[in-house]
């Protein structure tokens, strides 16, 4: 019985170190690539909260184009994202200003991304959003 078992010996090590690498590949995949993704998720959001931000400043401020661009700004900079285009108007049926549109764009940088030439395209992330002024 005991010449069996030793021809056994060091299975489960072998299949411990096979899962082991398994987790520890998947571990850095799920690192380098997790903020790429969570940026292409998140832009959509930020872009919209900015319009958001740029109406409500239109708004209260009477049109004064400076006071919207600084509070977009300022909103961008704590998400760490910037204005890819100026703040557009889009002129309506009418030809009055009827709604605001900005483009966002944020680059998130990972190790592998980085030093991956063909990878790097993926690290920035553009969304645009436009919303009705009045």
């Amino acid at each position: 019985m005991l010449s069996r078992l030793r021809s056994e010996d060091g299975q489960v090590w072998s299949i411990a170190l096979k899962i082991l690498l398994v987790v520890i590949v998947l571990g850095a995949i799920i690192i380098q690539a997790g903020p790429v993704i969570w940026n292409h998720i998140s832009i959509r959001g930020t872009a919209d909260d900015a319009a958001d931000e740029a109406v409500m400043t239109y708004r209260s401020s009477r049109g004064n184009m400076q006071e919207v661009e600084k509070a977009v700004r300022k909103l961008l900079d704590a998400r760490e994202a910037r204005l890819y285009t100026e703040i557009t108007f889009i002129k309506g049926k009418n030809g009055e200003q009827d709604m605001i549109g900005i483009s966002v764009r944020k680059i998130v940088n990972t190790y592998f991304f980085e030093k991956v030439g063909y990878l790097c395209r993926y690290t920035e992330a553009v969304a645009y959003s436009e919303r009705p002024i009045y």
